[in-house]
């Protein structure tokens, strides 16, 4: 798979990979391991794109991809016809419900346009909560790191990208700059390699030196805080 179009790659909707690359966090006083995640936000979903991939999963059963798209016209229909009249509508992904914002100033006071806010809440559904609760990494799926000063070089044996194991050792795994797609400064990016079941911590073992071609003597070690899951 070649790595420069992976970022392109759509996740099937049955899958629990999620794709998301690492920043370095510029505000804490830790600046050699604190980083945090942004998902990577491959498309923008619609309700015929949801339909689609029922229909591709060939989940759709008897249903035609048109009456399926009808049904979900009458659904969301349905959800916000509940909605407005003040009801939590549930329907196991989300939890949606309007809210009010703004002082009135009596107990006698209506709403005013003019300093009254209506707005819809949505909160992840118990389901949803227990579905993205962990993070899940994915062998021969792509990952992007960023940070600072993170470009591996160097001649040092110990120089790589490093999958610990947090379990069992034996199962870590360390890659080479050959095996990187991209290999710079602030960016690394990958295709996640054959990794065994359990917790990751990742680690970046460099003598790069910022604005030199020559390498440092020292060899620098980076670690990534996020712990992540193999399945």
């Amino acid at each position: 798979m070649n790595i420069n179009t992976l970022t392109t790659t759509l996740i099937e909707h049955k899958s629990t990979e999620v794709p998301f690359a690492l920043y370095k966090n510029a505000l804490t006083q830790d600046k050699k391991s604190s980083y945090y995640a942004r998902i990577v936000k491959l498309a923008t979903c619609t309700e015929e794109d949801l339909v689609s991939d029922i229909v591709t999963a060939g989940l759709n059963g008897e249903f035609t991809k048109e009456k399926l798209l009808e049904a979900a016209k009458l659904l969301k229909g349905a959800k916000l016809a509940r909605i407005v009249t003040g009801c939590i509508v549930d329907d196991g992904v989300t939890r949606e419900n309007l809210k009010i914002t703004g002082t009135f100033k009596s107990k006698n006071d209506t709403y005013s346009p003019e300093r009254h806010t209506v707005s819809l809440s949505c909160t992840p559904s118990s389901d949803a909560k227990e579905l993205i609760k962990e993070e899940v990494l994915t062998p021969g799926g792509f990952l992007e790191l960023k940070g600072t000063n993170i470009a591996i070089t160097g001649k040092n044996e110990d120089v790589g990208l490093y999958f610990e194991n947090t379990e069992d050792q034996t199962k870590s795994v360390k890659l080479g700059k050959e095996k990187l797609g991209r290999n710079e400064p602030k960016n690394i990016s990958l295709v996640v390699p054959p990794l065994e079941k359990g917790t990751y911590k990742i680690l970046v073992k460099t003598q790069f030196i910022t604005g030199k071609t020559i390498c440092s003597k020292t060899l620098k070690t980076f670690q990534y805080e996020t712990e992540l899951k193999v399945e």
